[in-house]
């Protein structure tokens, strides 16, 4: 049975559960100040009496009006807050069946001094749909307990990721760029991918991703931002918690985090630690074709791989009040990765359908990597307004040592010699960045941002290709080079906020990068000299049409940079016909962004459209048809355009059920090139998502979520597809301060990313198949401990990351 047949129950039950008919209760009342006068654009929360957890939640209207429709028989608690006011809740509401209840007025008071204590419990949907972004609360999914960052992007909207090559796009673009706290992570895309497979998803609160960036985001990355947020607590006193998994995912899993913050009155003390441990084995396939001077060649390969990854990572941070309106803070963070496997590759070729030789390959391979980083910051707060200073400083090293014993047969199954082989990359990277950030409000309807920041960068990149002749090891020449690459960005930018009316509220920005980048050898001046400038314009507007209705757009320009290591011409081997190489004449591309979104009652349907020029596509692949030699690089193409409609559906079942459905419909057409001929490639795709959630008795919770989508283009290859069904179970242990997840993920063993372009008439047929993620059973204990009491904290960001208010939808 075919994986789209054996997903499409689920998807069935999914969109069944779906037209359940929901209560049709209602809740409304109004929000006023001391002065009685009404409170507009307040936030209400109905609260669920018994835990305090959140129900719904929305901004008053016009009038200081809410009404919350379409909501369970229950008891509730309404809550109200306002910048500058005491938060304020309601008694006791009992709503019974089909009953329309009004809830006597709450009155916001002004603050005299910090917060009450005040404990809330919040629920938050897995998918928000925001103006600019997705929002994915990991922390709200059961079925994500124990697994890895990685894992829930690979199940997220619209992503695509490529374990075997540790690269991810999004709608079918690679140029993604990851930021961890809102920082961005400057490691290359390939490590970061090994960091989020090895990054516990426990540690995670939620996932954003920014597909159209306003002017205060640096202008890299076509395809967009991915910010990951980390769970912090912002209370009083001694916090935290520590989190333990153990399972079994085709080989024994362990992983660990913990996150600490002690606070007094002046100063804060955080840290979070993650570990994490993962033996695998992996299975990889793939094979390509070509037609020379009248014969058919095909190269078939197959690889199983028994990685062992060891993963550390430490973040460690310091603030201290300065003066009442003055914090400086540092933050350190350091990771460290360890990698060891043994390979056991077979490769046969055939000609005209006969075989015709055969390479067995044993490869031992390391690839150790290691990192530090470190942030000052200093933020000023001022009257309607604050200035931020950071500036950081990182420490990349990686090194990738490889040992190859090939050993060669005739197609009959005769030896014919060995071929000893091993490689060596050794890649540090240094990097400085400095901002300056200003925000001003100029009146009560226009508030201003601008900025200036500069980034310097070196990098090194020293590849060595050594064979085993005559018992001597000689370095192959044509293989073995060092690279330097030397680059500086400098940017400013600005934007203003602007309210017209209190239903409407427009923001535009333009950002401008100037860009040096240099590539050279000892022996090679100026192999890449490039200094260009560009503007990227954006802007945002957002209409309320009605209480629950909001209409939004958005427009953004991005560039995408070559990578330093697509940049250097290097070739590292994989098997006797398969190289992967860089390529020093790539350019950027420019796209341009348009996305427009209605939310309707909590229902979210958002249309996209993006042009982009000269797109970048890693892995591209180029088969020599003298040699039978496939090389894969990054490549520039002609254009790319697509089309992307998705759609959010929230659903109260009962008071007990909940299910959360995601839609996302695409359309892809690339005018690419291959051989300096073109090649038109398009693709249609439709990703569904959808989690269920089940409270149960004595505090368990049981979760069903799944995902399935038919693929899309991944650079010249179309995906076929792929899909998955996790189950979860959660149990809240004596206070609540403790739980106990267990969950199956993976059950149908159905994610096996298959990629293929097959366009014989330009010699271009290749294909590949990889088996990174097997089911997986984790068992999950986490503790809290310290205060669980809210306190008021300091309005305080930094180029390092932005605290959060955790009330806020």
């Amino acid at each position: 049975m075919s994986h789209s047949l054996r997903m499409l129950p689920v998807l069935l039950l999914f969109i069944y559960c779906s037209t359940t008919a929901n209560a049709q209760s209602k809740l409304q009342g109004s929000v006023i100040d001391s002065k009685n006068e009404p409170v507009n654009e307040a936030t209400v929360l109905l609260l669920n009496s018994k835990d305090s957890s959140l129900v719904k939640g929305l901004l008053s209207s016009s009038g200081g009006r809410y009404a919350f429709d379409k909501i369970a028989a229950g008891k509730y608690i309404v809550s109200a807050s306002f910048s500058g006011y005491k938060q304020v809740y309601s008694p006791v509401v009992h709503v019974e069946e089909n009953q329309s209840k009004s809830v006597d007025a709450l009155t916001l008071s002004e603050k005299v001094s910090s917060l009450t204590e005040v404990t809330v419990a919040v629920k938050k949907p897995l998918f928000e749909q925001k103006v600019d972004r997705m929002v994915i609360n990991v922390a709200s999914n059961i079925t994500a307990a124990g697994s890895t960052v990685l894992d829930v992007l690979e199940r997220s909207p619209g992503i695509m990721i490529d374990r075997q090559n540790n690269s991810l796009s999004i709608n079918g673009k690679n140029g993604v760029v990851v930021m961890i706290n809102g920082r961005i992570n400057h490691m290359p895309i390939s490590a970061l991918v090994q960091m989020l497979a090895g990054m516990p998803s426990d540690n995670v609160e939620k996932v954003e991703l920014i597909t159209t960036p306003p002017a205060n985001f640096d202008a890299e990355g076509n395809a967009g931002y991915i910010n990951i947020v980390l769970k912090r607590n912002t209370q009083y006193g001694s916090n935290g918690s520590y989190i333990a998994t153990a399972g079994y995912v085709n080989g024994l899993v362990t992983s660990a985090s913990a996150n600490f913050n002690h606070r007094e009155a002046k100063w804060n003390l955080y840290s979070n630690y993650s570990f994490n441990r993962m033996a695998t084995s992996q299975v990889a396939r793939f094979s390509h074709a070509n037609q020379s001077q009248g014969v058919y060649f095909e190269n078939f390969s197959e690889t199983h791989r028994d990685p062992i990854e060891t993963i550390s990572d430490l973040k460690l941070g310091f603030d201290y009040e300065l003066k009442k309106d003055v914090v400086a803070g540092i933050l350190v963070s350091l990771y460290d990765r360890s990698w060891n496997m043994n390979a056991f590759n077979n490769s046969s070729v055939y000609a005209n359908g006969i075989l015709d030789t055969t390479v067995s390959v044993v490869n031992k391979e390391k690839h150790p990597l290691n990192s530090y980083d470190v942030n000052l910051n200093l933020q000023k707060n001022y009257k309607d307004g604050k200035l931020s200073f950071n500036v950081d400083y990182m420490d990349y090293r990686e090194k990738n040592p490889v040992n190859y014993v090939n050993s060669y047969y005739r197609g009959n199954g005769n030896f014919l010699f060995d071929e000893e082989m091993r490689s060596n990359k050794n890649t540090p990277v240094r990097l400085w960045v400095g901002t300056i950030d200003l925000e001003q409000k100029l009146s009560g309807k226009i508030n201003m941002s601008a900025g200036v920041k500069a980034t310097f960068s070196s990098f090194t990149n020293a590849v060595a290709i050594e064979r085993f002749l005559q018992n001597v090891w000689s370095y192959d020449p044509d293989l073995t080079a060092t690279y330097f690459l030397h680059e500086n960005i400098s940017a400013a930018y600005s934007s203003l906020d602007w309210s017209p009316s209190e239903k409407t509220k427009i923001k535009a920005g333009l950002r401008f990068e100037y860009t040096n980048s240099n590539l050279k050898t000892a022996y090679i001046k100026n192999i890449v000299d490039r200094h260009y400038g560009k503007l990227f314009p954006s802007l945002f507007l957002t209409h309320s049409l009605t209480e629950q209705n909001t209409f939004s757009f958005a427009y953004s320009r991005r560039i995408t940079r070559p990578t330093f290591w697509d940049l250097a011409p290097f070739v590292i081997f994989m098997d006797p016909n398969t190289f992967f190489s860089g390529n020093p004449g790539l350019q950027p591309s420019i796209t341009d962004n348009l996305n427009a979104s209605l939310v309707f009652a909590k229902k979210i349907l958002s249309v996209s459209y993006s042009y982009e020029a000269s797109p970048i596509t890693n892995f591209s692949p180029h088969v020599d048809p003298k040699t039978n030699k496939e090389t894969l690089s990054a490549e520039n193409q002609d254009n790319s355009k697509s089309i992307n409609i998705s759609i959010s559906l929230p659903f109260d079942i009962t008071k007990w059920w909940t299910l959360q459905m995601s839609l996302n419909g695409s359309y892809t057409k690339m005018n690419g090139l291959y051989n300096s001929e073109p090649v038109a490639l398009q693709r249609e795709s439709l990703f569904g998502n959808a989690i269920q959630n089940f409270k149960l008795p004595k505090d368990f919770t049981f979760s069903i979520s799944g995902f399935y989508t038919t693929g899309g283009l991944f650079g010249l290859y179309k995906m076929k597809p792929i899909g998955a069904l996790d189950i979860g179970m959660q149990k809240k242990l004596g206070d609540k301060r403790s739980s106990l997840r267990l969950n199956y993920s993976n059950i149908f063993n159905s994610i096996r990313p298959h990629f293929a372009v097959n366009i014989p008439e330009k010699n271009l047929v290749a294909s590949g198949e990889i088996h990174f993620n097997y089911p997986g059973l984790r068992l999950t204990f986490s503790h809290n401990f310290g205060s669980d009491k809210i306190k008021g904290k300091r309005d305080r960001s930094t180029g390092a990351e932005e605290e959060k208010d955790r009330l806020k939808m």
